[in-house]
């Protein structure tokens, strides 16, 4: 018997104890249930006089997050200056003297380029024109006259016998031209030559005392003539 009243009793302060530890669960429960239903019937708990003094005295918490308590931006449209304004004027405008003049255009003479003038003693190759011209390496028309140089012995171009004598031809004819015009010369009678033609005169040309013929000589384009022209080929 004692035994079971010990465990009767143990189950009584066991029971005692689980109902003393739920009470504050129990609370808390109550409380958030009575909350909820508050924030449910908030309009109507403002109307009762006791509710509406605390919502009174408390004091009003402004939003910062409303557009209407947000610093407003001030649109300031661009002003011309005063100097730079144009005004607008009715009518023509009329014309302002500043004292300058349109510049006056200068006339300036045509000068018309002086026409190549051939000089008289100005030798030429024969075709081109026909005075003072170089036939040949021996051979050149002067003052109308055809002169054949009578101390030389020159290479034909016009009846070679060879290439060469063409071609050497050439370059004493090129020689004899520029030996002409570089200066004034004397034709001198040639003594000795009788093969003189009608129309041509055997002449020695001298410049400074030494005759163009043996220049060409010396230069070996011409040979000093022996009483007969020498094939070439």
């Amino acid at each position: 018997m004692g035994k079971a009243t010990t465990s009767r009793g143990r189950r009584r302060g066991s029971r005692t104890k689980k109902q003393g530890g739920m009470l504050p669960w129990y609370l808390a429960a109550v409380l958030t249930v009575g909350g909820v239903v508050a924030y449910d019937h908030r309009g109507q708990l403002r109307d009762l006089p006791a509710i509406s003094e605390i919502f009174a005295s408390a004091p009003k918490a402004r939003s910062t997050s409303r557009a209407e308590d947000r610093p407003k931006a001030v649109v300031r449209a661009a002003v011309p200056p005063a100097a730079n304004r144009t005004k607008t004027v009715d009518g023509p405008i009329p014309a302002v003297n500043v004292g300058l003049a349109a510049p006056t255009p200068v006339e300036r003479p045509v000068v018309q380029p002086a026409a190549l003038q051939p000089q008289a003693n100005q030798f030429y190759f024969c075709g081109i024109r026909n005075d003072n011209c170089v036939i040949d390496g021996a051979t050149f028309r002067y003052h109308g006259e055809i002169v054949r140089v009578a101390d030389i012995d020159a290479p034909r171009t016009k009846q070679a016998g060879c290439d060469g004598e063409r071609a050497r031809g050439f370059y004493a004819k090129q020689r004899l031209r520029e030996l002409l015009n570089a200066g004034d010369f004397r034709l001198i009678e040639a003594i000795g030559r009788d093969d003189d033609k009608a129309s041509e005169k055997l002449r020695v040309v001298m410049r400074d005392g030494r005759s163009l013929g043996s220049i060409l000589v010396s230069e070996g384009l011409v040979r000093p003539w022996k009483g007969q022209s020498t094939p070439w080929c």
